[in-house]
């Protein structure tokens, strides 16, 4: 099944929306990172927090330089989703958490379509009310 998000303009660079097709209660938070669209399944895998109504941020991580004093950086600034409850971390592209755990984060692949494409499409296509004038993001659900 496929779900039109809107319109690849209404989404720059950073930002992010969650949209709710009839197959996922909860919500899928579609992000564009970086030009690049990506969704995630808006449940923490933690305690079942609304994910993607967190920030979208970076993270930090250590480093133990020659000299051996420990230093902390900030990277990986707008790749990283940290849930609203108890701040788990989540990597937008793949779901997997920032620390070391088998929990993961359900993602949905995410494809841009032509006008040309959505017109065919739209016969088994769950959509919302957008206005098109360029490509559009699409969610596979």
């Amino acid at each position: 099944m496929k779900f039109v998000v809107g319109a690849v303009d209404d989404l720059p660079p950073g930002a992010s929306t969650i949209v709710y097709p009839d197959k996922v209660k909860s919500g899928i938070g579609v992000f564009n990172v970086n030009g690049e669209f990506y969704a995630l399944k808006n449940t923490c895998p933690h305690m079942g927090g609304p994910l993607c109504k967190g920030h979208v941020r970076g993270t930090s991580e250590a480093a133990l330089p020659a000299d051996g004093l420990p230093e902390t950086h900030w990277v990986r600034d707008g790749e990283v989703v940290s849930c609203p409850w108890h701040h788990w971390e989540f990597e937008i592209k793949t779901g997997r958490t920032i620390f070391k755990s088998n929990q993961k984060v359900r993602s949905y692949p995410v494809s841009i379509e032509s006008p040309e494409e959505l017109e065919r499409l739209k016969a088994g296509v769950e959509t919302v009310p957008v206005s098109i004038e360029g490509a559009a993001v699409v969610l596979e659900i």
